[in-house]
């Protein structure tokens, strides 16, 4: 069946753009999950379990910082870039703005509590070094996370991702095997100093991309509109992915926070179709949303979901049958987070056979369900990541971050049935 529509669809001229420009997109995508995958393995093997288990553990809470820091300005970027390029600078300028002052001041709190952080809340001293290494790491993951925003929005798919996830994996593999970086502390230092540098990059590749066609303004009204119901948004949504982590590194010890974090890392590689089809689908929404193209955009979004999902079931079925190999892999003392992989997979597939969900709230003006939802999952993800972990220990952790996800994307199915008056599962029926 599925299969069946997939051929039916290629007839389409829309659906042979969205293939054509989708398929750079994973091309591309598939070299930044392969950097990703690269940069995990590399840390894995070269730190052993307990010092990636402290890099991983402090990537995972720099995420939300540098999530904070955007001020939900992501997904706003995006739409507003998209939608009229004449604006596109002035979003662009207005963003960073406010992203360097909120993501600085928040690495300066991060760097002054890195003792207290780490002595009474985690009850894990190492880890003060690793935090204060990394404290540049929070604005320059949040700036160079709207750099590849923006160049989304001029629908350059390709240097977005690399500016992403290719660079920054890029530099953490090659900044550790060069300088035979073997602590957490040293690999976090090459996370800040590299990010930045990306970030630098990513700004000023966007200032040369950018149309230098007639340029329009955009109030700071009309921008905090859309990014204030998206801050919540963006903010729970890596509570989701990481909380996890969070409570695994509360009350577990290093080598088993890094058998999580390998595994959770892993099946995401499930996943990372749909996050190339959003790169290219995100601005076409907002796009056919402004024109009132409601047929359109019903028939695109659910031409994504079975695309992204006949190239991500196989990468499901290999994961779901042979965990051990992917995770032995990394070494043999991750073999016995086989079972993790499986369970946080499934989540994973969830997410992808749902589809663009979130982005279609977002890019139709729908932010506030979006709201709602995330912090509906968000809060569950807490609360079940909290008590699992400390119930079942590391399997408690994989099970509710997987419940988490899949409440997300399903939470979002409804919301888009109801406002945009399609079901992008109804192409399994």
């Amino acid at each position: 069946m599925m299969l069946y529509r997939f051929r039916g669809m290629i007839a389409n001229v829309d659906t042979r753009e969205l293939l054509v420009h989708g398929g750079i997109a994973f091309l591309v995508r598939i070299l930044g999950a392969l950097a990703a995958f690269s940069a995990t393995f590399f840390i894995a093997r070269q730190l052993g379990a307990e010092e990636s288990g402290y890099y991983f553990l402090t990537y995972s809470i720099v995420a939300v910082l540098a999530a904070l820091s955007r001020g939900g300005l992501d997904n706003t970027v995006v739409r507003f870039i998209a939608a009229d390029t004449k604006q596109a600078l002035a979003v662009y300028n207005k963003s960073i703005l406010f992203g360097s002052a909120l993501s600085v001041s928040i690495a300066i709190f991060f760097y002054l509590l890195a003792d207290y952080l780490a002595n009474n809340v985690l009850s894990k001293p190492a880890l003060a070094p690793v935090f204060r290494s990394i404290s540049l790491g929070i604005p320059g993951l949040a700036l160079l996370t709207l750099g590849a925003n923006a160049l989304q929005g001029l629908r350059l798919v390709s240097w977005s991702i690399f500016v992403l996830n290719i660079a920054i994996n890029c530099c953490l593999v090659g900044g550790a095997y060069y300088f035979k970086i073997f602590q957490a502390q040293q690999l976090a230092l090459v996370f800040s100093v590299g990010s930045i540098l990306i970030a630098i990059s990513g700004g000023v590749l966007f200032y040369w991309k950018v149309p230098r066609s007639e340029k329009l303004g955009i109030s700071w009204s009309i921008i905090f509109t859309s990014c204030l119901p998206l801050w919540l948004v963006v903010v729970m949504g890596q509570l989701v992915q990481w909380s996890g982590q969070f409570f695994a590194g509360a009350y577990l010890s290093p080598d088993l926070v890094a058998q999580l974090a390998v595994a959770q890392r892993t099946a995401m590689l499930t996943s990372f179709v749909l996050i190339a089809i959003n790169l290219v689908v995100a601005p076409r929404f907002s796009a056919l949303y402004k024109t009132g193209a409601m047929g359109e955009l019903s028939s695109l979004a659910k031409k994504s979901v079975v695309l992204t999902s006949v190239i991500a079931f196989p990468i499901l079925i290999v994961m779901l049958f042979f965990p051990t190999l992917f995770m032995g892999l990394f070494g043999v003392e991750f073999e016995q987070g086989a079972s993790l992989l499986r369970i946080l997979v499934i989540g994973q597939f969830v997410n992808v056979i749902t589809g663009s969900v979130g982005f279609l709230l977002i890019m139709t003006g729908h932010e506030r369900d979006l709201r709602s939802i995330t912090l509906v999952s968000g809060t569950t993800a807490l609360i079940l990541a909290w008590v699992m972990t400390a119930n079942f220990g590391v399997f408690g952790a994989a099970i509710g971050t997987a419940i988490a996800v899949a409440t997300q994307n399903l939470l979002a199915v409804y919301f888009v049935k109801k406002r945009l008056g399609f079901n992008t599962l109804a192409v399994w029926r």
